[in-house]
């Protein structure tokens, strides 16, 4: 190979890693979707959870070892070793981007919150009533979940007085949950 084309391959490598690395950071804010038709087995990494579904795959380690090969390789060049040498000094700035890479996003991965609770989740909790319930006219209640007191418009059959403590029975949309009133203890 031609020490032309080899810098061209790594130039190319290091723009293409750095510029796709660069976007797969953005998140969740953009996606591209490629379909390759190639299957390789599944690895478990920890960074890749697949039951979230939210598309998180090991390409940012190929990306930064895509990165760091061509840049690797660049600085071979300018140091004069030689194609090989060249391509042993890329090999091992790509390793190093590889690694550096899995530790950034497995970090990331580690510092996600969890995954907030749906409404749905809500159905047999109990809650106390903080604004009074009547039929024909909604109220509000109070109850703590994902760690901070929320308040929730809800609405029941009967009149329910503030301080009652009610039991959630279903979602309504994101209009609220309807309650039934719990007798004292």
């Amino acid at each position: 190979m031609s020490a032309q084309l080899l810098e061209a391959v790594f130039t190319g490598s290091a723009v293409l890693g750095t510029v796709f690395l660069l976007l797969s950071s953005l998140g969740a804010g953009f996606h591209v979707r490629l379909h390759v038709p190639v299957h390789a087995p599944h690895v478990h990494l920890p960074f890749v959870h697949a039951s979230r579904g939210d598309g998180t795959t090991g390409i940012p380690m190929l990306l930064g070892f895509l990165a760091l090969f061509g840049i690797g390789g660049l600085m071979g060049g300018a140091l004069g070793v030689g194609p090989l040498g060249a391509t042993a000094v890329a090999a091992l700035f790509g390793a190093f981007g590889s690694i550096v890479a899995f530790t950034i996003f497995a970090l990331l991965r580690r510092a996600e919150g969890a995954e907030p609770t749906a409404l749905a989740e809500l159905v047999g909790r109990r809650a106390r009533v903080s604004v009074s319930i009547a039929p024909a006219a909604p109220g509000a209640i109070t109850l703590i979940y994902d760690g901070a007191v929320q308040t929730l418009p809800a609405s029941a059959n009967a009149a329910i007085a503030r301080g009652h403590e009610v039991e959630i029975l279903a979602v309504r949309g994101v209009s609220g949950v309807i309650v039934r009133s719990l007798p004292p203890p």
